[in-house]
């Protein structure tokens, strides 16, 4: 919902400081709102209100006394201001030498402009996002742009901005003479012409390293371009790949840029579509029309979790959730032009259109590696993923999607794995529907077993566990002996002894399968013998 006209909308002073290089002080209050900006000279003593930004030029000691709480001043380094301020309790924006007052100005009008488009349209805020997402996969400084070179969103660190990059941000779009070199070589012309991602060389005389870019396009339209500057290490391995699915995602959000204010030419969020195909909530077939797929064509799904701690901070689980989510977006519409993510019930879920072809599955088994890697050395989760099947129609997803649930649950079981296949858990998930079958309607239950659970219970003992355990070895008593750190005739002892509290002959089938299943339905995954292996690996 677009914001009310008549209430400024604020922006951080923190972020305005990483722009200019410049330092907040007391740096606890970076997160200070700023809603405007007004320049003042020595002496002057123009109305401020909480949420002003006053660019004391030439200010004085006295200047910085009697400013209202919320209101901000900015000044050059100089410790008598420093000092002043501190007594004051006056919040200080500290701007670095050679930076010009209008410049300041400039930026800070730019993040108020960002701010007040985030709110009046989600495009821009999703553009920023994005942005971010680029550059924390690829690893440099990264900015977009519409066809007439302004930037529209820009994410990175400040201290691995060149000089061209900083004039781009303070002025809101590329300078002349790089913009002369650009045309000169044929780059846009490049990026016009095909997904392909051209590399423009450093040019020191132009205070420009070396970028990447690739053009942002809808059918043959141009709408835009995104850039990678190299930094001060080297970018990503695969920037190219990630630069291409983020241009394909951008598509959709220039789409709204160009159309804003025309109902007809927007349409829904790509997150809204996704959800509603995941959930079988929207009509598959106007989606396929949409996405300019067959209305009869399938679409493969992959599972994330991140694992996240269930007891963390929730706010802070929240906020990994979503970058994790804008980083398989990245990736997924590399892979397919036409992929959605979706989040649910915790997790995400990436929906390939037209994947369902010979080795497919091993294709998207490569594919899931790589993400998972991905989002674990970003997240610090201990994601997973899991491959869940094709669904021969848009309108399957739903079913889909609900084997890659299952899947996430019982590969949680195996916290070192970080993929499979919903086909490789096959045996996995036939063991827990027949648990939870028998878990549900009761009948026979084997006494014995239950009497050598609660001798474990009662007496601290691990007779349980390690029958299960030998059963599920095929016998081998020095692989168990080893997993439970334990003498291989203390093992013997412990299995003879879980067999006559029992009552069960192991040269009997029967009684191995009715251990196997038994001791799996009375030590579930929370009872005491949690680390044995309710479902076989």
């Amino acid at each position: 919902m677009p914001h009310d006209l008549g209430t400024p909308v604020p922006a951080p002073l923190g972020r305005m400081a990483d722009l200019l290089g410049a330092t907040v002080r007391p740096a606890a209050r970076r997160a200070t709102p700023v809603t405007e900006v007004v320049i003042t000279e020595p002496g002057d003593r123009s109305t401020a209100t909480p949420g002003t930004l006053i660019l004391a030029v030439g200010a004085r000691s006295t200047d910085l006394v009697g400013r209202p709480p919320g209101a901000a001043v900015a000044v050059r380094e100089d410790p008598a201001l420093l000092e002043a301020a501190e007594k004051a309790g006056t919040t200080l924006l500290v701007v670095p030498p050679g930076i010009r007052w209008d410049e300041v100005a400039a930026v800070v009008q730019g993040e108020l402009a960002r701010a007040a488009a985030a709110a009046d349209d989600r495009s821009h805020g999703d553009l920023y996002s994005l942005a971010q997402t680029v550059a924390a996969l690829a690893g440099g400084p990264v900015s977009i742009e519409d066809t007439a070179h302004r930037v529209l969103a820009h994410a990175g660190s400040v201290d691995d901005a060149d000089d061209l990059r900083r004039r781009s941000v303070l002025g809101r779009s590329c300078p002349e003479p790089y913009l002369a070199l650009l045309r000169e070589e044929g780059v846009y012309r490049r990026v016009r012409e095909s997904e392909d991602v051209v590399e423009v060389g450093s040019r020191p005389d132009l205070g420009a390293r070396r970028r990447l870019v690739v053009g942002i396009q809808a059918g043959t339209r141009p709408l835009g371009t995104i850039w990678l500057q190299e930094g001060a290490g080297p970018l990503a391995a695969h920037a190219d790949e990630i630069l291409r699915g983020a241009a394909r995602l951008a598509a959709g959000r220039l789409v709204d840029h160009y159309y804003l204010g025309d109902p007809t030419g927007r349409v829904r969020s790509h997150e809204d579509l996704a959800h509603g195909l995941l959930t079988g909530r929207f009509n598959a077939r106007a989606l396929a029309v949409h996405l300019g797929v067959p209305p009869t064509a399938g679409a493969s799904v992959v599972a994330v979790d991140l694992r996240d701690d269930p007891d963390g901070d929730p706010a802070a689980r929240d906020a990994r959730l979503a970058e994790a989510a804008g980083m398989v977006a990245v990736h997924a519409a590399a892979y397919r032009r036409n992929a959605l993510v979706a989040q649910a019930c915790g997790q995400i879920y990436a929906m390939l259109p037209e994947t369902g072809t010979a080795g497919a599955e091993d294709a998207l088994l490569r594919w899931a590696g790589d993400l998972v890697a991905v989002l674990r050395g970003h997240t610090r989760t201990p994601a997973q993923a899991v491959v869940a099947g094709t669904a021969a129609r848009l309108d399957d997803i739903p079913e889909v999607k609900l084997r890659g649930h299952h899947g996430l649950e019982i590969l949680a079981r195996t916290p070192d794995r970080p993929v499979a296949s919903h086909r490789g858990l096959t045996s996995s998930l036939m063991v827990r529907e027949a648990l939870d079958t028998l878990a549900r309607h009761g009948g026979v239950r084997h006494e014995g077993l239950a009497a050598l659970v609660a001798h474990d219970t009662a007496h601290g003992t691990e007779m349980a566990r390690s029958l299960l355990l030998y059963l599920d070895a095929f016998g081998d008593v020095g692989v168990v002996a080893k997993e439970l750190n334990v003498h291989p005739n203390t093992l013997r002892y412990r299995v003879r002894k879980a067999v006559s509290v029992a009552g069960l002959d192991l040269d009997d089938p029967e009684h191995r399968l009715a251990a196997m299943i038994g001791l799996r339905l009375l030590t579930g995954p929370d009872r005491a013998v949690r680390n044995a292996p309710y479902f076989p690996h």
